[in-house]
């Protein structure tokens, strides 16, 4: 090996550790529920638990559009629902016409993704979210939750965002929604433009569905 194919060699290493050790985006920590390798769903329903309106409009149309594009059939909340899922039912009862509409259109799944953590720009600054992470059904993740944020705190500060995803089954049996597999990802990018909010849902999304694929979970279109 010649002294110069040795230093290319070098630099090539070195840059793939640079790249490695600098990478956008994650796996935290996944669950999956045992025994559950044969199972396998057909149609999703993405919810994500933002306050702000045009933020969860354009990550639940990106993050479905994504999931499509990969063959995982995924329909936003807000573009199934409209406006009677723009706030959260208090109780089950007020649940049980949207689950019978979701089955009606032969949904079998709902996915629930939400911001439990941020580190500031800096080190003195940074807000942290404990929750429960482990829910019976969809409906009581998102009662439990949805104020995990108060209306006038933002993501602008942060450059590093940690994101759960709860994955439910809509099971035969009523009111027996199961979570089947959860995943946490954290996401090094800062979210104080439109851009870079885009970007940070692309991101996220790659990831995600890499980490999906990965269990199998979808029957997938063709």
């Amino acid at each position: 090996m010649t002294k110069k194919t040795t230093l290319t060699y070098l630099f090539l290493s070195a840059l793939l550790i640079l790249v490695s050790s600098c990478s956008s985006t994650k796996e935290i920590s996944s669950w999956r529920k045992p025994e559950t390798q044969q199972k396998k769903f057909q149609k999703v329903l993405v919810i994500g638990m933002i306050n702000s309106l045009e933020l969860r409009t354009t990550f639940e149309s990106k993050f479905s559009a994504a999931l499509n594009k990969k063959g995982i059939q995924a329909t936003g909340s807000l573009a199934f629902f409209g406006d009677d899922l723009l706030e959260v039912p208090e109780n089950i009862e007020a649940w049980k016409p949207l689950i019978a509409e979701l089955k009606s259109d032969e949904f079998d799944a709902v996915l629930v993704t939400k911001v439990v953590g941020v580190e500031g720009k800096d080190s003195d600054s940074g807000i942290v979210r404990y929750y429960n992470e482990f829910f019976a059904s969809f409906e009581e993740d998102l009662m439990k939750n949805k104020n995990i944020y108060s209306e006038e705190e933002g993501f602008k500060d942060f450059q590093v965002h940690q994101v759960a995803s709860n994955l439910y089954c809509l099971c035969e049996r009523d009111l027996e929604e199961d979570l089947i597999w959860k995943i946490n990802i954290e996401l090094k990018q800062a979210f104080d433009s439109d851009y870079l909010i885009e970007e940070g849902i692309r991101l996220f999304s790659k990831k995600f569905i890499e980490e999906l694929k990965e269990e199998d979970l979808f029957i997938e279109k063709n």
